[in-house]
């Protein structure tokens, strides 16, 4: 009695609803549908038992949990990222690659070539004179340290 009165209105109501017994072949349906759904899941348990995946594994432990918290949770993220590759990885295969053409076009030269181009040159400086030094050629001298300068300072 006291149970009841410790009831909100709507647990009133409902169990008031709900005290009379239901048909018998209503019954009879529910605890048929309820024991094949326990031997179901008795069966289920018995075949997860003979898993082929033995979860006492580490590295199935550890390739699954991985999977679970870096993958699947940011899968559109890594979906772009392998798009973002695959149109790299085609643009760099659809482009012409011209510097491994031009390094397997030229051949290393001979003895005799290297020989006949050291004295071209002396020929040339011979005939020309000593050549200017380039801009790059030159040595650079940086400016000493600033506290070596004077100020030039005009007081008007």
């Amino acid at each position: 009695m006291m149970e009841r009165n410790n009831l909100d209105p709507f647990d009133r109501h409902l169990r008031h609803k709900l005290s009379g017994s239901a048909p018998t072949e209503v019954h009879e349906r529910t605890q048929k549908h309820f024991e094949s759904l326990a031997a179901q899941m008795k069966q289920r348990q018995i075949g997860s038992a003979e898993s082929p995946y033995d979860w006492r594994n580490p590295v199935l432990v550890l390739a699954s949990t991985l999977w679970r918290e870096l993958i699947w949770p940011w899968r559109r993220i890594w979906a772009g990222l392998a798009c973002a590759w695959l149109l790299i990885i085609g643009l760099n295969l659809a482009s012409p690659d011209s510097s491994s053409r031009v390094v397997s076009e030229t051949e290393p030269r001979s003895r005799e070539e290297n020989r006949a181009l050291i004295e071209q040159r002396r020929m040339l400086a011979q005939l020309i004179g000593p050549l200017p030094e380039t801009a790059s050629a030159r040595k650079h001298n940086p400016p000493g340290p600033r506290s070596d300068r004077s100020l030039k300072t005009s007081v008007a």
